[in-house]
């Protein structure tokens, strides 16, 4: 993969020309200036460009942690960028021993004797150090290339990198590179193009460790197949067609840049798969949402998939029930599971007469009857032929009257006084049901004193039977007589058998 030239780095390049054009025509100071600019914009060029080849040798490193073949290519990127950096160095090195020699800095950061150009004449052309830099650059060349094995790849990738030293033009009077480059050219002019050097050999260090991550293709590699059977259908039934999908599907075991979720929920993945896991607690069709994500090891950026799937929860086909238990009771709310082997609940019809029928969930359905008598269900949808279950609607069955969790018998006069009234009980009744007492007769009778008759209506003690009760006193007989009870359901009350205390 070559590396497109950014216009950032092409207009480098032209002030770069231009700057030095001008300066050999001994142009003010300014331009001189404009020379420091460019060095600051090359070096931040620099940074950012050294920034993306940490994200491309951290990816490598991705590819060959998941797969040993890539070692190779990442101890070789490695190397590259090793070579990179002893060159960046070195040129570090040229350039803080120009600056010394000019005087150091000053308090603008910027070499006292920026227009000197004797130092650069000496340093760079007399004492050797230009070629010494051109060596540097070439054997650097060499070796960033030796890193491609392959002939053909290693000649397509030398016409790409910038890391090159141009020929003498055919005019030049100059003897050498080194000369021609450095000569008579003041130290604000060679800064900058020491800065272009390094911004060259690590764009030369781009492309390298690009062609490397090709090789691995930057994507996951499946190492492992499972055959997968494909089904829009959880269910079939008789006389329907059953079509699938059947495919070998390759996966990644060692694939790290994988997230499941299912209605939101993170799946574990193990060994490249996730396993989705249900354990339903009711009957029909659960519907779920299923999220893939995968994230690209180069950019970082993550794509994501979804996709809804969907199966039938049934019972088994075989029902067993007593014919004389299927009773309804009024007034109350009558649980109803209602299933049919091979019918979707989503296609399944439930009808009723006698009763009210609300349906709360797949396959689960509240009867409230309204009064006594008889019940119909009847279920259809698909192929099912219709099917018509009967049930006995019958009231709530009489309630247990007590005091103090007593029905009758002997009580002390304490203990008598401190309850409040009659309660009735629905004892062995598994509906949430309560029966309230509208009215009943309390009388007193006294060992040696006139009957007292009070009239109650409600459970609860009123004024007048509540100083009934208080007078209680050993050897007494209260009677509860007369006691009228509605349970739910009822139209009218009912008349329940009465309780006898005696206080002792």
């Amino acid at each position: 993969m070559s590396i497109p030239k950014e216009p950032r780095q092409l207009m480098i390049n032209l002030m770069y020309i231009v700057l030095t054009a001008l300066l050999a025509l001994n142009v003010s100071a300014e331009i001189i200036e404009a020379f420091f600019t460019m060095d600051k914009s090359i070096q931040e060029s620099n940074a950012i460009v050294g920034n993306t080849n940490d994200k491309l040798l951290a990816a490598l490193s991705t590819q060959a942690n998941a797969y040993e073949q890539y070692l190779p290519l990442q101890e070789k990127a490695t190397e590259a960028q090793k070579i990179t950096k002893d060159f960046i160095q070195y040129v570090d090195d040229l350039k803080d021993e120009i600056i010394e020699a000019s005087g150091g800095l000053d308090e603008k950061n910027q070499p006292k004797g920026k227009l000197d150009k004797d130092i650069t004449t000496r340093l760079l052309v007399k004492e050797d150090r230009g070629n010494q830099l051109q060596e540097k650059i070439e054997s650097t060349k060499t070796d960033l290339l030796q890193l491609i094995e392959e002939e053909e790849h290693r000649s397509q990738m030398a016409e790409k990198i910038p890391l090159k030293i141009q020929d003498l033009p055919e005019d030049s009077d100059k003897k050498s590179w080194a000369a021609f480059s450095f000569q008579q050219m003041p130290v604000a002019a060679i800064l900058p193009m020491f800065s272009k050097l390094q911004n060259d050999v690590k764009v030369a260090e781009t492309a390298i460790l690009n062609y490397f991550l090709e090789q691995t293709n930057s994507t996951v590699k499946p190492d492992s197949y499972i055959p997968v059977v494909a089904s829009d259908k959880s269910y079939v039934i008789s006389g329907e067609q059953y079509e699938a999908e059947l495919f070998l599907a390759a996966y990644s075991s060692t694939a790290d840049n994988l997230f499941v979720k299912v209605d939101g929920q993170r799946i574990p993945i193990r060994n490249g798969k996730a396993v989705f896991k249900r354990n339903p607690n009711r009957l029909g069709e659960h519907n779920h949402e299923l999220l893939v994500g995968m994230t690209d090891p180069i950019t970082g950026e993550t794509k994501t998939f979804k996709k809804k799937f969907s199966y039938e929860v049934g019972e088994r086909s075989v029902t067993v029930s007593a014919d004389k238990m299927n009773v309804l009771y009024v007034g109350v709310e009558n649980p109803i599971s209602v299933s049919a082997a091979g019918i979707p609940s989503s296609k399944m019809q439930v009808n009723a007469s006698g009763t009210k029928l609300t349906k709360v969930a797949n396959g689960q359905y509240i009867a409230k009857p309204e009064r006594i008598g008889e019940a119909k269900i009847t279920i259809s949808g698909g192929d099912l032929v219709p099917t018509t279950k009967t049930y006995r609607v019958k009231k709530i069955p009489n309630p247990i009257l007590k005091l103090g969790g007593k029905t009758g018998g002997t009580m002390s006069a304490a203990e008598f006084k401190v309850h409040k009234g009659i309660i009735p009980h629905l004892e062995n009744f598994d509906f949430n049901a309560k029966c309230q007492v509208v009215g009943f007769e309390l009388t007193r009778q006294p060992k040696n004193d006139d009957v007292i008759v009070e009239i109650n209506k409600s459970g609860a003690y009123q004024a007048n039977t509540k100083r009934l009760v208080d007078r209680a006193k050993p050897t007494d007989i209260y009677y509860f007589d007369n006691i009228r009870v509605k349970c739910p359901g009822d139209e009218v009350t009912r008349k329940l058998n009465g309780m006898i205390f005696r206080i002792k």
